[in-house]
């Protein structure tokens, strides 16, 4: 099970996808933070650890 830690600073916005990872829809801000913080804090045992969707993701967000 996910469990999403607190985040710092906590993005806005609505846009959803399906994340094959965790079989459910997902805000793309919400992947965005736990991807950043599950990567950071190096939680190998979260399915956003290294995971291809939230690097994607989080590209488009530094490119826009």
């Amino acid at each position: 099970m996910l469990y999403p830690l607190m985040s710092q600073t906590e993005m806005k916005g609505d846009a959803q996808f399906f994340c094959p990872k965790l079989k459910q829809m997902l805000a793309t801000a919400k992947c965005l933070d736990w991807y950043v913080d599950h990567n950071a804090l190096k939680r190998t045992e979260s399915p956003c650890y290294k995971c291809e969707l939230g690097l994607k993701n989080r590209q488009e967000f530094a490119c826009s």
